[in-house]
C-alpha cells in the first residue's frame, strides 16, 4: 500500500455492529454534533468552481477514520449528502496536531459493469493514475508522483466508517489525487475505487471535489 502519499493528501451496505458511539476527533468533532463552515474566501471564485459549494453547516451523520501508520491518522466526517471534512492529523487529534483540512463534496460516480469498462478507470495505464483528468470542461493534473510518469499506482487504504444508526463498514479504496488552479484558490479532485469489504461486487468509481480550510474556518456547533 502506498500510504505514504496521504501525509500530504491535496499539496453497499452495512455488514456489522459496533459502537453508536465514535471516539471524538479533532476540534471535538463527533456523529451527533455539527460544524459551522466559513467558506467567504471559497464564495469569492464560486461561479468558476467545478461544482456548487455546500451548506455552510455540515450535520455529522458518520465518520470514517484512517491509520496511515508511524502517528499519522485521517479523520472524515460526513453528512447525509456526502459532503465530507477532512482531517490530517499526526500524533494525537487536539487541535495541535492536525496538519490539513478539506472540504470535499462527490462530483459523480461510474459503476463499470464489465472487465472492459473496469479498465478504463482500474489498472495500469487507467484513468485512475495518470497524469492528468478532465471531465465537463475541467482539466486536473496529477498531484503524487514524478509528473514524467504517464501513470503511478494508486494509493490504498481501508476507512473504518461507522453511522449514527451504530453500524460499522469498512471500505477499501485506491485514490489518486489531482489539482487544478481557481483564481486565488486551489480545486482538489480524488479518483477512487471503493468497495465494501462486506460485499462480493467490484465496488464503484468516485469523484470528489475539496479545497482547503484553515482551523478558524471550521467551528464546532
Amino acid at each position: 500500500m502506498i500510504l505514504k502519499h496521504l501525509r500530504g493528501l491535496f499539496g453497499g451496505p452495512a455488514d456489522e455492529q459496533g459502537s453508536s458511539v465514535a471516539p471524538a476527533g479533532p476540534l471535538g468533532l463527533t456523529i451527533g454534533r455539527a460544524a459551522s463552515l466559513d467558506m467567504m474566501r471559497l464564495r469569492l471564485e464560486e461561479q468558476k468552481l467545478a461544482i456548487a459549494l455546500p451548506s455552510e453547516t455540515l450535520v455529522i451523520t458518520g465518520h470514517g477514520m484512517v491509520d496511515l501508520g508511524g502517528g499519522s491518522n485521517l479523520h472524515r466526517f460526513y453528512d447525509d449528502h456526502h459532503t465530507m471534512l477532512q482531517f490530517l492529523c499526526e500524533f494525537g487529534t487536539d487541535d495541535s496536531a492536525i496538519r490539513e483540512i478539506m472540504l470535499f463534496r462527490p462530483w459523480d460516480s461510474v459503476s463499470p459493469t464489465s472487465e472492459s469498462e473496469w479498465r478504463v478507470w482500474d489498472g495500469p495505464g487507467a484513468k485512475i493514475g495518470s497524469t492528468s483528468f478532465s471531465e465537463d470542461g475541467h482539466a486536473f493534473s496529477r498531484v503524487w508522483g514524478d509528473p514524467a510518469s504517464p501513470w503511478i499506482n494508486p494509493s490504498e487504504f481501508v476507512e473504518e466508517v461507522r453511522a449514527d444508526d451504530g453500524s460499522v463498514r469498512r471500505i477499501h479504496q485506491k485514490a489518486m489525487s489531482y489539482k487544478r488552479e481557481v483564481g486565488i484558490l486551489v480545486e482538489n479532485l480524488i479518483l477512487a475505487v471503493e468497495r465494501d469489504l462486506s460485499t462480493h461486487d467490484r465496488g464503484t468509481v468516485t469523484l470528489m471535489i475539496g479545497y482547503g480550510l484553515q482551523p478558524s474556518d471550521v467551528t464546532p456547533i
